[in-house]
């Protein structure tokens, strides 16, 4: 699968003051796991059930919501051991390829949210994944160093993308939000609508569903 195929995402209603719709509508889908090199983990570990992929991502039945996020082990992108695991803190996983032109296009955004202060209260985990040298904008590392990325250590996916399928990946830039007790509170795909991500973190950290009826699962 070529990375330069696009897949429309339609992402339907959260609560009143928020609605996750992705920019046009599009994500950018991975490259074939033989084309990926460098700047990756040698093999990614997964611990817990992974989740699975779904058209309901963005929606109220998305069946990772309630689901505990599994836990990964690999290499940072500057190769030290790296796990990243639920521990009581609300968290953003953000899944990041560097040829994807909507990543490209999200990164400077979210670096400006968090300087304004919008994404306080939950830890961002990064993970640079459909990582290769044969595709644009390589390697990772300087492409994120040179956005000021400020969210660190960034966690390298394997050649397999394991990380990325663990959560169920399908497209870039993938979202998953999780709560302070390690349960998937959403997902989603594609560039984000502006202060969705702001809006997010603000729920995440006070608690609050993503969801009206998230309390029902």
């Amino acid at each position: 699968m070529s990375s330069s195929m696009c897949r429309s995402r339609i992402l339907a209603s959260l609560v009143a003051v928020l609605t996750l719709v992705a920019v046009a509508g599009v994500a950018a889908a991975p490259a074939g796991a033989d084309q990926l090199d460098d700047e990756r983990s040698p093999k990614v570990t997964v611990k817990g059930k992974k989740l699975a992929a779904s058209d309901d991502i963005g929606t109220p039945d998305d069946p990772a919501i309630g689901k505990t996020a599994p836990t990964l082990r690999g290499r940072s992108l500057s190769g030290e051991k790296l796990t990243l695991r639920n521990d009581g803190t609300p968290r953003i996983l953000i899944f990041l390829s560097h040829s994807c032109p909507h990543c490209q296009a999200e990164v400077p955004r979210i670096v400006e949210a968090a300087q304004r202060g919008e994404l306080e209260g939950v830890r961002i985990d990064t993970i640079a994944t459909n990582t290769s040298k044969r595709l644009p904008n390589w390697p990772p590392s300087k492409w994120l160093r040179e956005e000021s990325w400020p969210f660190r250590p960034v966690f390298a996916d394997d050649d397999r993308l394991r990380a990325f399928f663990a959560y169920g990946g399908e497209a870039f830039p993938y979202f998953v939000f999780v709560d302070a007790d390690g349960k998937v509170a959403g997902r989603v795909s594609g560039e984000l609508r502006a202060g969705a991500l702001a809006e997010i973190a603000r729920r995440l950290a006070a608690g609050d569903p993503l969801f009206e009826d998230s309390g029902s699962r």
